[in-house]
């Protein structure tokens, strides 16, 4: 399998597909997975979130951004439901997404039992055009080929069996 990758497939880094690596279908996998939890938890949270703001009030973060100084929770709030339907990009909400520390004060807030926490982070993903989507957020650490080049670099220099140590 390995041993029949050439140098001329591993030009086509671009595109992955071309690349028929055990390590690619097991990646293939893990994303389809990591994209059915988003899209659940998406989901759910669009169903019982009411948009009350309640979580936004709770949030210490908007007081460090002079963006969210006078916004107010509920619009803060619908904007990232509309990021979370691929539809917003409302710029509090945006940067609501971008500043949480995760710190949990929005949890217990919430009357919906709702994890705001997590609708953040989901939020965040999708801001950063991680599930295909166009990016909201600008990562200049991001690199979307960096994956891509470990596999090619791996298919070129180690065995069938150091692959599968490294994958376990």
């Amino acid at each position: 399998m390995l041993a029949d990758v050439t140098r001329r497939d591993c030009a086509t880094i671009s595109n992955p597909r071309k690349l028929a690596l055990p390590i690619r279908s097991s990646m293939e996998t893990r994303t389809a997975g990591l994209l059915a939890y988003i899209e659940r938890n998406v989901e759910r949270t669009l169903g019982a979130c009411t948009r009350c703001g309640k979580c936004f009030e709770a949030c210490p973060m908007p007081a460090y951004s002079p963006k969210l100084a006078d916004a107010q929770g509920g619009e803060i709030v619908a904007g990232v439901l509309d990021i979370l339907r691929g539809s917003g990009s409302a710029p509090g909400a945006v940067e609501w997404t971008r500043i949480c520390t995760q710190s949990a004060s929005c949890i217990p807030a919430c009357p919906e039992n709702v994890n705001p926490m997590l609708m953040l982070r989901l939020a965040h993903i999708i801001a950063l055009g991680s599930t295909g989507g166009t990016p909201l957020l600008a990562d200049p650490k991001r690199d979307p080929d960096f994956f891509r080049r470990i596999d090619a670099f791996a298919a070129l220099q180690l065995s069938d069996a150091e692959i599968a140590e490294w994958q376990r």
